[in-house]
């Protein structure tokens, strides 16, 4: 059965309400890829975690897997089912220039012992990605995992761009940023390697699932973050456009380094203030040299010891790290 060259899904011409559909018998494409690749219309999916969990079921233990994550949540939550893991952090561009390399590395390395090796790409720049293709082309066949919005699906295409052949880049895989873009595996074939696209995974806690189209381009970094660093004493509150609201008690002088989409409008107010009180409320006791991270919106670099309070516009749960840089 022919399968859609975009998402994966296989290709029918009787039910134009099901996955799948083209009108056509000889199209690549079904309509679902092919409008959201021509026109950007997206038409979201009712696939869950357990549906993509049984493709990932299917993945024979020794594989080597390519696992794929962004600089912004370093999303490695479903990585440990895996034995033989090459970590993949993209999005490297969205980073502050001072931010280094082997910072990232070193920091992912000591969290995740097993992991044969870590590269931080940018599938925009292109930076890394032909180190990490030389080295990676000695496992002949990988799969590639990672959760919703890692760059996934835009990092396989570079490297169709970058090394497939003529015929192989005239079937680029569908890229999107939002949710539930590939919905089962997809082969391509390069020189010297396969690759097996996965379903990306849906994590419950990432507000990227959540939110409108709309709001997905405006929350995702497309540039440099610019990051803002904030000098905090006492009590006060910081709020994140419609989002979050974070409540602050800090004893002496402390400071926090926020780094999220720059198109995202973020201030300081007193506690008095009642925006997003009624949200979703989480209390976190932050120790020195921690980060907040809410997944696919913010993460927060935190110096000293303080309490906070967060109030998120969806129920969701944000978590604790080390310093990430």
């Amino acid at each position: 059965m022919r399968k859609c060259i975009g998402c994966g899904t296989t290709l029918q011409y009787s039910d134009k309400s099901m996955l799948g559909y083209t009108e056509e018998e000889d199209n690549v494409l079904c309509e679902r890829c092919f409008k959201l690749k021509n026109y950007g219309t997206y038409q979201s999916v009712a696939l869950t975690n357990e549906d993509y969990q049984k493709v990932l079921n299917s993945i024979p233990k020794a594989s080597y897997i390519l696992y794929i994550t962004d600089t912004l949540t370093l999303d490695c939550t479903q990585m440990e089912q895996f034995e033989k893991v090459i970590l993949v952090i993209t999005k490297k561009d969205i980073l502050p220039k001072s931010v280094k390399t082997e910072k990232i590395i070193n920091y992912m390395k000591k969290q995740y012992k097993s992991i044969i090796d870590i590269y931080v790409v940018s599938s925009k720049t292109g930076e890394g990605i032909d180190s990490m293709f030389h080295t990676i082309k000695k496992y002949k066949k990988l799969y590639v995992v990672g959760a919703t919005n890692s760059g996934k699906s835009t990092l396989i295409n570079k490297l169709i761009n970058f090394y497939g052949e003529d015929e192989i880049k005239q079937k680029m895989i569908t890229t999107s940023m939002y949710p539930s873009t590939t919905l089962d595996k997809i082969e391509i074939k390069l020189k010297d390697i396969t690759l097996i696209d996965t379903p990306g995974l849906l994590n419950k806690d990432n507000i990227i699932n959540y939110v409108t189209n709309k709001e997905v381009k405006k929350i995702t970094p497309k540039k440099e973050i610019k990051p803002k660093t904030c000098q905090i004493e006492g009590e006060g509150s910081i709020i994140i456009d419609q989002y979050v609201r974070i409540d602050y008690h800090t004893k002496g002088k402390n400071s926090i380094t926020i780094y999220a989409s720059n198109a995202l409008n973020i201030r300081f107010a007193s506690l008095k203030n009642e925006k997003l009180r009624n949200q979703f409320k989480t209390t976190l006791a932050i120790e020195e040299g921690k980060d907040i991270v809410i997944p696919g919106l913010v993460f927060m670099k935190c110096v000293h010891k303080m309490d906070v309070t967060l109030y998120i516009s969806y129920d969701i749960k944000p978590y604790i790290r080390d310093n990430f840089i």
